[in-house]
């Protein structure tokens, strides 16, 4: 298996930037899988609050031999 390491980022739906959600996965995998729970977050950039749910996460991983995936969430019913 190849070791990663793997950092969760949310939209801000007012500015628009992405910024590190504090939410942590051990994998693409996982994160796929997870269900989240609708919330809302203050955007360090922006300073207003914004919703932060499955669609508006990304994942990024890096794997020890450098590759890097982004697993775009996605909202399952």
């Amino acid at each position: 298996m190849i070791q990663s390491e793997t950092t969760t980022y949310a939209h801000c739906q007012n500015c628009g930037r992405w910024y590190k959600a504090g939410i942590n996965f051990a994998s693409a995998e996982a994160f796929e899988d997870a269900r989240i729970k609708k919330t809302t977050r203050v955007c360090p950039f922006c300073k207003k609050s914004t919703p932060v749910m499955k669609e508006y996460l990304r994942l990024d991983e890096v794997r020890i031999d450098g590759r890097i995936t982004h697993t775009e969430g996605r909202y399952f019913l």
